[in-house]
């Protein structure tokens, strides 16, 4: 061989972590992450990329030996190997021999496939082992892609949080035979067939493949549209196979399973064998082991287990079970960061509304305009503003700005929310008899549309509710038909993968009582502390104005804030309130 073709093979100690990568690469369960650290070592470092080809072009020539003994044929492969001036049978646009004219020859590189990174990963620690001039190389073209395992995606989530399973959020790959506990939450799961299937907390369940989820315990909602027929759903008691359709299943803690069928049709089949033992999986999916199933209709519904008859106690159908999208809800925002990296200005906001997310720019947003501030009447031991050391001479500038460090917090309120026409009553007296709360104004009326027109941000300690501090939301209005609204559950909360976290954050505290906007203006606040310690997060929430008694597509010009805990309860501390546009028709 020619020294200008020899291989020098990197350092054992060094190359055991490269190999694992390009193993889990070839047999597609390498993370997105390590992709792209598998592909700068290659782009690095040349003897790298030298050992990546031979990998390639080897896998290649395993996938011939199978046709090989399959057909009894000389390998291509295995003569360019052994004499690379022989590019007959080469393809240079692919990189891979040319196939052969045989109808199966895609079936038996494909059960060959199974078995190549098995092979590959011994063969390639032999060939490393021996003197690498034994072989020469030649240049393979484009890496040949080997086939991967169909992906099921965790497409959306709400709230969800996993038992020890971090990490798992939209846009992940949901690892197959992994049993995942969900504990709070909701979440949406595409499978490769186009199958969708929405799953609500608490539920453990497993992707047994690209065609069959196992549900041990929990509530799910399948979609199966067309080309995803056959779908499988198998619980503890049954297996439900979609027959082009909408299902509903629940499984309770004892087993006891439930299955409505909105649209089209579904089959479930019976798990045991007839001396009562549950079929393994293996087993069930054998025709001549598994009784004739029940073929239940749209608007048919079925309860199995527990001390019902196995197999026909019906139940009364429920098509409000069934979830066909997650809730209209708060998704995610996007802000600048400060110079520590923690957030700082917001830049954008995405809501699901009517269905369908809305990204709106900061620019698009509708600020606010505080009209209104009135405390507890004890004095607030953490104060009413929040943000930077300086206090501005302005305190609604806090509010009003786009940053989510500052903010007009621990306003008054109490646990039971006041009717709205009495609140509002006694705010249009004023003076001693205002009601706590904070009053805002939108700076343009915002249109109620279904789904969230408003989203408040909170930012929220480590030590405070993970959901949130819950609050009162009113009309400001003396119409009998509005009513006022208590939220206790945010759509992003402190668990949430895509809140930001704020630092530094400077509390401003004074012994006085604020019982308007001109003593918020004039109170003194000698104490300023950093209170960035506590790991402050931005929260958020959307809320929907039809809530409140609005029609859709009524203006609302204003809306009045409390806080809904006791004394020493946990009070809200918005750092931001906006009103959301309509939906576009180029959205």
């Amino acid at each position: 061989m020619n020294d200008a073709h020899e291989d020098h093979v990197p350092e054992e100690d060094r190359d055991n972590d490269f190999l694992e990568l390009v193993m889990r690469y070839q047999d597609g369960t390498l993370p997105d992450a390590d992709v792209q650290k598998l592909s700068e070592l290659i782009r690095n470092d040349p003897e790298k990329q030298k050992l990546f080809r031979r990998i390639q072009i080897r896998t290649v020539t395993l996938h011939d030996i199978f046709r090989m003994d399959a057909f009894g044929r000389t390998s291509p492969l295995l003569d360019i190997e052994s004499n690379p001036q022989d590019e007959s049978d080469w393809n240079p646009d692919t990189g891979a021999s040319r196939p052969t004219k045989t109808p199966t020859h895609s079936l038996i590189c494909w059960i060959g496939g199974v078995s190549v990174a098995a092979l590959l990963l011994v063969g390639v620690l032999v060939w490393n082992s021996s003197d690498p001039r034994q072989v020469e190389l030649v240049q393979p073209g484009p890496v040949i892609p080997v086939p991967q395992k169909q992906s099921v995606l965790l497409v959306e989530e709400d709230r969800a949080k996993f038992v020890g399973s971090e990490g798992l959020t939209a846009g992940s790959r949901v690892e197959h035979h992994r049993e995942y506990l969900l504990q709070s939450g909701l979440v949406k799961l595409l499978f490769p067939s186009g199958a969708t299937v929405i799953l609500e907390a608490p539920s453990i369940f497993q992707v047994e493949s690209a065609e069959r989820l196992v549900l041990n315990t929990g509530g799910c909602s399948v979609h199966a549209p067309d080309g995803a027929e056959g779908f499988e759903v198998l619980t503890p008691l049954t297996k439900v196979v979609d027959r082009g359709t909408r299902f509903y299943i629940n499984v309770q803690d004892n087993s006891e399973t439930e299955v409505h069928v909105i649209e089209g049709a579904a089959d479930l089949y019976s798990p045991r064998t007839p001396n009562g033992d549950i079929l393994s999986q293996e087993q069930g999916n054998r025709p001549n082991a598994t009784p004739s199933p029940i073929r239940l209709e749209v608007g048919e519904s079925v309860r199995l287990g527990g001390f019902a008859n196995m197999s026909d106690d019906q139940k009364r159908f429920s098509q409000e079970s069934f979830r066909g999208q997650l809730p209209d809800r708060v998704v995610s925002y996007v802000a600048s960061s400060t110079a520590n990296g923690s957030a700082d200005e917001l830049t954008s906001l995405t809501v699901q509304r009517q269905g369908k997310n809305q990204t709106c720019t900061a620019d698009e947003l509708i600020p606010v305009q505080v009209v209104s501030f009135r405390g507890d009447p004890a004095p607030e031991r953490n104060g009413y503003t929040c943000g930077f050391h300086e206090k501005p001479e302005r305190p609604e500038d806090l509010l009003e700005d786009r940053k989510l460090v500052t903010g007009l917090i621990n306003f008054g309120g109490q646990p039971q929310p006041m009717n709205p026409q009495e609140l509002n009553s006694l705010r249009t007296q004023g003076g001693a008899s205002a009601p706590p709360g904070l009053g805002i104004r939108f700076r343009s009326p915002v249109v109620n549309i279904p789904g969230p027109d408003v989203v408040l941000f909170e930012v929220q300690p480590f030590g405070n509710p993970v959901e949130g501090d819950p609050f009162h939301v009113y009309p400001v209005s003396d119409r009998p038909d509005l009513k006022s609204v208590t939220i206790r559950q945010f759509d992003l909360i402190l668990n949430s993968p895509t809140v930001r976290g704020v630092d530094p954050l400077w509390s401003h505290r004074s012994q006085q009582v604020a019982n308007s906007l001109e003593d918020l203006r004039n109170l003194e606040t000698p104490i300023i502390i950093d209170v960035g310690h506590s790991h402050f997060q931005v929260i958020a929430v959307g809320i929907d104005l039809s809530d409140l008694g609005y029609a859709e597509g009524e203006d609302v010009e204003e809306l009045f804030f409390q806080h809904a805990s006791g004394p020493d309860g946990h009070k809200l501390d918005p750092v931001m309130i906006v009103g959301l546009p309509p939906v576009s028709s180029d959205r």
